[in-house]
């Protein structure tokens, strides 16, 4: 009898669409002599679905969740992800879930597989705790690693208590940004980090908000690259006052998609 491989994939974190697509590419290349690939899906609310391997092979999330049907009348055929509907509670989640699979609740998670294969993105052990007190084995770190791993400022600290050689860094919280000096920070940084300056999301993967600037950005450059690591963008009103109606439904398609 195969193993059976539960590929956990998708999830809450921004960068669930590369977790999706990776999720795909193990579900296509698992050994099926040897294993029995189970793709389950983890929508924004981190409810587990048995997903309908017919979706699997989408090119996106949202190409099939939210289902079309549950998707509020937009004049302008934006597409949205689950957490973006109003009113979703867990009855209504569960509903929609049903539709492209079977809802597993994690107590249950044992009658369909032996193993579980962890492709989510910005793990930060939450799932690795479920699956421990379930008795489930899983692929990757464990729980109190992934916790530290999830979170840059503390490994940082971490590995300096224990004598690590660590680059220097300037930490800088949402609310200290909104309401601080930007050339603030940004002398900080030249005087205490220099150049080239990595800016990047504490709580994130690799994949997005990063950014590796040169000295020639300047101010305007650190400003952007930390708005970016904040995934904020700021839009000056006569800038947008001059775009088309089509140039402004392009530009929120745009930052809408994670």
């Amino acid at each position: 009898m195969n193993l059976r491989v539960g590929i956990f994939f998708g999830g809450p974190s921004r960068e669930r669409e590369i977790s999706f697509a990776g999720g795909r590419t193990v579900y296509d290349n698992l050994n099926q002599r040897l294993f029995t690939p189970v793709p389950i899906f983890v929508d924004s609310f981190r409810n587990w679905v048995l997903l309908n391997w017919q979706y699997v092979y989408k090119g996106s999330i949202r190409d099939f969740y939210p289902p079309v049907s549950a998707l509020p009348p937009s004049a302008n055929d934006f597409r949205i992800y689950a957490e973006s509907i109003a009113g979703l509670d867990a009855a209504a989640q569960a509903k929609l879930l049903g539709q492209i699979g079977t809802v597993i609740p994690p107590e249950q998670i044992g009658e369909h597989i032996d193993l579980a294969f962890l492709a989510l993105h910005s793990e930060d052990g939450q799932l690795q705790q479920q699956l421990e007190d379930l008795g489930i084995a899983y692929t990757g770190s464990s729980v109190r690693a992934s916790q530290i791993g999830m979170d840059r400022v503390l490994q940082k600290e971490l590995m300096a208590t224990k004598g690590f050689a660590c680059p220097k860094a300037q930490v800088i919280t949402r609310e200290a940004w909104l309401k601080g000096s930007v050339g603030d920070f940004y002398e900080k940084a030249v005087t205490d980090i220099k150049w080239p300056l990595v800016i990047r999301p504490a709580k994130q993967g690799s994949s997005i908000g990063v950014s590796i600037i040169q000295e020639e950005v300047g101010l305007a450059g650190f400003e952007k690259a930390v708005e970016n690591a904040f995934f904020r963008e700021i839009i000056p009103v006569h800038e947008w006052q001059v775009r088309s109606p089509f140039e402004r439904v392009e530009y929120v398609k745009r930052v809408a998609d994670i």
